[in-house]
């Protein structure tokens, strides 16, 4: 108590927010390696929308195999979020404030040049429409990431209370929240009776993973590598990718809104997500072994997911789009990432080199 009353009268500094924003953090090799596998996985994702067709039937498939990314990414994002104290109001000032600062300055700088070269493009400018797209993420394909984020630093005090109130009971009420949620977002993708829910730009559909991760912080020790464990958690995972197949071939034959089958908002996506997750825990030994390569795209991931789709475009222009029933797609797409990656990496390292570090972090999320 007298931590938490010193706390609080502590006067309030901007000073304090950007010098513990600049702060050198430890690093995990292990948590590096997953999120670089993650981004991996969410630039193969706009891949297909980009360069392929995202409804046909291996197409399909292969998005379920991808679709832990985006909740693998929120569940690292809560995990080190938990690192941070928050006791006071003070303490959530300062979080609150260096979270949304890391995010959105890049979030808003990267927005307004996508806004103004597509106002260059069409040679139209229109306030509303900028303002809305700004608000939810609609600048570029996958920044609804970053509302959502947001929304989940914003709940965080919340969620950390139920933590501590309830232990693992805790846990099971957001869970048991979440799958509310993604019931309603059934409702209304597949049986249209309540009309046109919102699925990946809200907090409800992600939270489930970011509350994972503010519950497992300070659990990890639990997640042991006993007996026959990790085959367990493996075999775990391919079950669950099986049902999310088995998922997605029900909603073909149903013959409605075929485009829910490619959404991770999906229960069977939310197991698979969960068990992949549970599978980085209990395995993250043989994480820390990874080449180097893919902790450093883990490290380099914000900078990457900025601007990925940048490029992702830019290529599929210059290559031009190959049929997606033709037998060099699975080719065309191993290319379109891997050159990807590879420019993102490239701009990314050269900038970080050439200009100053606080720009590059600040206001590029480099």
């Amino acid at each position: 108590m007298a931590c938490v009353a010193t706390l609080a009268h502590r006067p309030f500094s901007w000073y304090t927010v950007f010098r513990e924003d600049t702060m050198e953090k430890t690093r995990d090799l292990s948590f590096d390696s997953f999120r670089g596998i993650a981004i991996i996985a969410v630039v193969a994702i706009h891949a297909i929308y980009l360069g392929g067709s995202p409804l046909i039937a291996g197409f399909l498939y292969y998005r379920q195999f991808l679709n832990f990314s985006v909740p693998a990414l929120f569940f690292m994002s809560g995990y080190w979020a938990s690192k941070g104290t928050i006791q006071s109001w003070r303490d959530y000032r300062v979080f609150l404030l260096k979270k949304l600062y890391r995010i959105f300055c890049p979030y808003l700088f990267w927005s307004f040049v996508l806004l103004a070269c597509s106002a260059v493009k069409t040679g139209e400018i229109n306030g509303y429409n900028v303002v809305f797209r700004l608000l939810t993420g609609g600048a570029c394909m996958g920044y609804y990431f970053i509302i959502a984020l947001a929304q989940l630093y914003v709940l965080t005090p919340l969620l950390q209370y139920i933590n501590r109130r309830f232990k693992i009971y805790g846990l099971m009420i957001v869970v048991a929240f979440n799958l509310a949620a993604m019931l309603v977002i059934y409702l209304s993708r597949l049986l249209r009776v309540i009309g046109h829910i919102p699925a990946a730009l809200p907090f409800y559909s992600w939270v489930v993973y970011y509350e994972m991760g503010l519950f497992m912080a300070n659990r990890h020790s639990e997640v042991n590598l006993r007996g026959k464990m990790p085959l367990y958690v493996l075999s775990a995972v391919v079950l669950s990718f099986f049902v999310s197949v088995v998922e997605v071939m029900v909603i073909l034959a149903m013959n409605v809104n075929h485009s829910f089958a490619t959404y991770t908002v999906k229960y069977s996506s939310l197991l698979y997500s969960v068990c992949v997750i549970f599978a980085f825990l209990v395995n993250r030994e043989y994480f820390r072994h990874l080449p180097k390569l893919v902790s450093t795209m883990g490290r380099y991931s914000f900078g990457i997911y900025l601007i990925h789709v940048i490029i992702l475009g830019w290529i599929v222009k210059i290559f031009g789009k190959v049929d997606a029933t033709s037998s060099f797609q699975p080719l065309y797409q191993l290319v379109l990432v891997v050159v990807t990656l590879s420019i993102c990496l490239f701009l990314i390292g050269t900038a970080r080199k050439l200009l100053p570090q606080l720009f590059c972090s600040r206001v590029l999320g480099f």
